[in-house]
């Protein structure tokens, strides 16, 4: 006793001093605690529970099935029962055979033989159309003779007596005799021969049939080890017995008469087995499955030992998950505290990669984008400013284009000798009024009204320079001229026109603009009748519109790509840029944006 308390204390001190303290000071341990106890105490409940209800269950699903399938059985051997009465009945069914067995032989020898002969023809008939047969006799009362057809031979019997056989028990009701002594491998069926005329009894008709066309429910019924099938008559003996091997244990009249005796159930339950059974054949044989008690208790042990391994596995695994767990849901609320800090020195590289799904995977992924809106706000309005100015630039360095000032500069100074001053004076001042625009400092964004007359200035000059061949249809919808776009916008595209369009087209050019206002959206179409676009040139040129990420990222970009990247810089996904064409019949560019006027903008 004095030893048993020194291990105990032993136990306690080592327990307060390596686990107490340790699940006292940190809220990992605690947790780790609290998710043991959560997690072990309902689950080794459960398991016994579990256990408990499986046993049952187990008995249950062994009656239940057993149930079902000696129900499944009785009918099929009731069904193979009467279908052999059938087959003896169907064989009463013919006009030459109660007169071939009631008339006697006496002074009459041919008539004797044509009647041997019929008869034997009959038997051989029937006997060969049905394999499970093993023997067949035809009894005549008024010569005491049968007829029998057993294993391939014909034998033709005196009778002295009919005293202890099947003949002796017809009866002109029931019509049948069915008999099968103790265990063997065949039964009999024995039915009456009655004349119509006076309802007398002249003969009988008997077939010995193999009981192996059972053979394949009785193995249906096999289903578990050591279990056994047997049938049995009204008079309690086994009359078929398949497993021949097997010890007989149970009082099989016993049996029988509490089956008597049961109602509406289909197994008995004994000290040392089950008993599963369905009469057949109007109660004359019964079919019985005896599954021993330890079968349903093996399974039973079974059972109870895959629960306690199962029950072992879980908690180990129970274990490991909470450890595993506690520690996976501190670590990175560390990782937290630890970004926290660096982001509090100013340092906003910070991020944090994960790949859960749960709240703690929340909120990392918040943290990160919280750091990176936070960077992105500082940087914001120094960005914006530079966007603004670098956006600018790259306008009017990709739509000035050198070629067409110097052919403008060509066509003033060949106009300076052919034409008069008034024109000559026309054009340069178009010309002075785009240059005016370009390098304006109204801002990036104009009013379309504005846009629309400096269109209307470089149309002027595209006018004169071919002279006669250039038609231009300009539809403004009234009420649109105060809303703004961007910058040189439509000037890339219609240059375009001139310069992919028509270059190489006869006849004449015609080029149209409308701009429109649809629902909330301002809609600007620009189309021609120029050479178009190749079909191969059109989606590769789609495909680089559709995937414009960086706006101020198209170096090298001229003409639509650099309007396609403005649009999108100023107005995102609310934006819309199409381009459609068709070889020989020209192109239609339709751009669409948010209509808004110049106030709301600031």
């Amino acid at each position: 006793m004095l030893q048993f308390k020194r291990i105990f204390h032993a136990v306690r001190i080592f327990f307060e001093r390596n686990v107490w303290l340790k699940v006292k000071g940190s809220i990992r341990y605690k947790l780790m605690v609290l998710m043991l106890s959560a997690m072990i105490l309902p689950l080794l409940i459960l398991i016994v529970f579990s256990i408990n209800v499986s046993q049952r269950n187990y008995e249950k699903e062994v009656v239940t099935s057993n149930e079902s399938r000696i129900i499944l059985a009785g009918k099929y051997i009731d069904e193979k029962l009467n279908e052999s009465d059938k087959l003896l009945f169907s064989s009463l069914l013919d006009d030459k055979l109660i007169p071939s067995i009631s008339r006697s032989n006496e002074g009459d020898i041919p008539l004797d033989y044509n009647t041997l002969e019929y008869i034997q023809d009959k038997l051989y008939s029937t006997y060969y159309r049905n394999d499970y047969i093993d023997s067949i006799s035809i009894y005549a009362k008024e010569t005491q003779k049968v007829y029998m057809l057993k294993e391939d031979e014909f034998h033709l019997l005196n009778l002295s007596t009919i005293d202890g056989t099947n003949w002796d028990e017809l009866k002109v009701s029931p019509h049948y005799v069915f008999k099968s002594g103790l265990p063997q491998e065949n039964y009999s069926l024995t039915r009456s021969i009655i004349r119509f005329e006076d309802r007398e009894i002249v003969g009988g008709i008997s077939f010995d049939i193999n009981w192996n066309t059972i053979d394949s429910v009785i193995e249906m019924l096999k289903t578990e080890q050591d279990s056994s099938v047997y049938l049995l008559n009204k008079e309690g003996q086994i009359i078929y017995n398949p497993n021949a091997d097997d010890k007989i244990t149970l009082d099989m009249q016993q049996i029988l008469q509490q089956i008597d005796t049961s109602k509406n159930v289909n197994y008995l339950k004994t000290e040392s087995s089950y008993v599963f059974f369905k009469k057949a054949f109007n109660s004359q044989v019964t079919i019985i499955k005896v599954i021993p008690m330890a079968i349903i208790m093996e399974g039973v042990t079974m059972t109870f030992v895959y629960g306690i391994m199962i029950s072992i596995i879980s908690i180990i695994i129970t274990v490991l998950l909470s450890i595993y767990m506690s520690l996976k849901t501190t670590k990175p609320i560390i990782q937290l505290v630890d970004a926290m800090k660096e982001v509090s020195e100013n340092n906003f590289e910070v991020h944090i990669r994960t790949d859960r799904n749960d709240e703690i995977g929340l909120l990392e992924k918040n943290f990160t984008t919280m750091v990176y809106r936070i960077k992105e706000l500082i940087e914001k309005e120094y960005k914006s400013e530079i966007a603004t100015k670098e956006a600018q630039f790259k306008a009017l360095q990709a739509q000035i284009n050198p070629h067409f000032l110097y052919n403008t500069l060509q066509l003033v100074g060949g106009m300076a000798v052919a034409h008069n001053t008034t024109t000559i004076y026309s054009i340069i001042g178009a010309l002075s009024d785009m240059f005016r625009y370009i390098t304006g400092k109204q801002g990036d964004l104009v009013d379309i009204a504005h846009e629309i007359e400096h269109i209307k200035n470089y149309l002027f000059i595209q006018e004169q320079r071919f002279e006669g061949r250039v038609v231009t249809d300009i539809f403004v919808e009234e009420g649109t001229e105060n809303y703004i776009i961007p910058m040189l916008m439509i000037q890339p595209i219609v240059e375009n026109a001139f310069i992919h369009g028509f270059e190489q087209k006869t006849g004449i050019w015609k080029l149209s603009i409308e701009v429109q206002k649809v629902f909330d959206d301002l809609e600007i179409i620009i189309s021609d009748n120029g050479i178009g676009i190749p079909v191969e040139r059109l989606t590769v040129l789609q495909q680089q519109i559709n995937h414009i990420s960086n706006p101020l990222n198209t170096k090298g970009s001229i003409g639509i790509l650099n309007v396609a990247a403005r649009i999108e810089f100023y107005f995102g996904e609310d934006s819309d840029f199409e381009i459609s064409s068709e070889v020989g019949k020209g192109t239609q560019v339709i751009i669409r944006f948010p209509a808004m006027l110049r106030e709301a903008t600031a």
